[in-house]
């Protein structure tokens, strides 16, 4: 790639080998930065399954896990069988249509493609050679891809059932019943009962710091490929393109515009799930509380007011707001491939 660069010899062909080096490029790293942070994936997932509702009907409808579960499903499926639909497109297409030309319209000067970029440190064609270099492609290919939906689908899990628990909590405090005076005893009753929803809140707040540790590396290394990646694929098609290629190449741009507008989505929604839980406290009938009461519902709001969401390391908080960000990002690289290239 860095020889296509230097002898300018096409700019094109340097952007498509470019366009799949990040990407797989950063597959393989969200692979490794996942790896190397294992201890605290294992205890996210052990904090997510101990605050999981129990099975039993009551806890399972009162945190509404089904509905959370198939909104989850339709994301998850959705999101994997685009990659896996983009990626099949890429390593068949190509064998696919050799052989329509040699075998079916007997074409002379067929010539055999890899599935990704006819580059290779090897000579591969004409020779048995070709075979294994485009299965190795395709494997590489495979491996980046499951980087890519390994790490995005755990994301989109942790965030549905940290809203869940959010969710669950706002409805709690909105519903409680102050007991201050028409019990005996009340106030230390409303008292534990707010303890122990606080403690609840505490445990949501350190969950999702635990998901930001594992996965903000990832985050920002989505972004700033998926900002390349869509400038130049989007550079490819303002040029020159078949019904093949065209056909690839809208398929890898839609997937990164997808993946990134899906996880400013879920950030959004954490925001706005977060954000809800101080709502709740000013909605609830903290006046008749007694002063303990108070000086706790007002910490709480406080802390609420504050709102959680996913944070690409230290350099980005995601929200709806920075979708546009991404796009106005992507722009600013492809006026400058373009002029790079008039």
């Amino acid at each position: 790639m860095g020889i296509t660069f230097r002898e300018d010899e096409d700019f094109l062909e340097s952007c498509i080998i470019l366009g799949y080096v990040s990407f797989v490029f950063v597959g393989i790293l969200k692979l490794i930065t996942v790896l190397i942070k294992k201890q605290k994936l294992t205890r996210l997932v052990r904090q997510l399954e101990s605050c999981f509702p129990t099975p039993s009907q009551k806890d399972q409808e009162e945190y509404a896990v089904n509905s959370y579960l198939k909104r989850c499903s339709i994301v998850t499926r959705g999101f994997g069988g685009l990659l896996t639909i983009m990626f099949f497109a890429h390593s068949l297409l190509p064998i696919v249509i050799y052989y329509y030309q040699i075998c079916v319209i007997h074409l002379p000067d067929a010539k055999p493609s890899l599935p990704f970029f006819d580059l290779c440190l090897w000579k591969w064609r004409d020779s048995w050679i070709f075979y294994p270099t485009y299965v190795l492609q395709s494997i590489a290919a495979y491996t980046a891809t499951c980087g890519s939906i390994s790490s995005d689908l755990m994301i989109f899990a942790v965030v549905f059932q940290i809203t869940m628990h959010y969710d669950r909590l706002a409805k709690v405090l909105r519903e409680f019943e102050v007991r201050n005076h028409s019990e005996t005893n009340g106030a230390n009753k409303d008292f534990k009962a707010l303890q122990s929803l606080i403690a609840q809140h505490i445990q949501i707040l350190r969950i999702n710091d635990v998901m930001n540790d594992v996965f903000g590396v990832p985050l920002l290394l989505n972004f700033l490929a998926s900002s390349l990646l869509v400038c130049l694929v989007g550079f490819q098609l303002t040029i020159e393109f078949s019904p093949a290629y065209f056909l690839k190449k809208v398929l890898l741009l839609v997937s990164a515009l997808v993946e990134v507008y899906l996880l400013c989505f879920f950030s959004q929604m954490l925001i706005d799930a977060s954000e809800n839980v101080s709502t709740a406290v000013y909605e609830m009938n903290w006046t008749e509380a007694d002063t303990r009461c108070r000086k706790m519902l007002v910490f709480l709001s406080m802390r609420a007011q504050k709102p959680n969401c996913l944070k690409a390391t230290i350099v980005l908080d995601l929200s709806v707001e920075t979708m546009s960000i991404f796009l106005s990002m992507s722009y600013k690289f492809f006026c400058a491939i373009q002029t790079i290239y008039s």
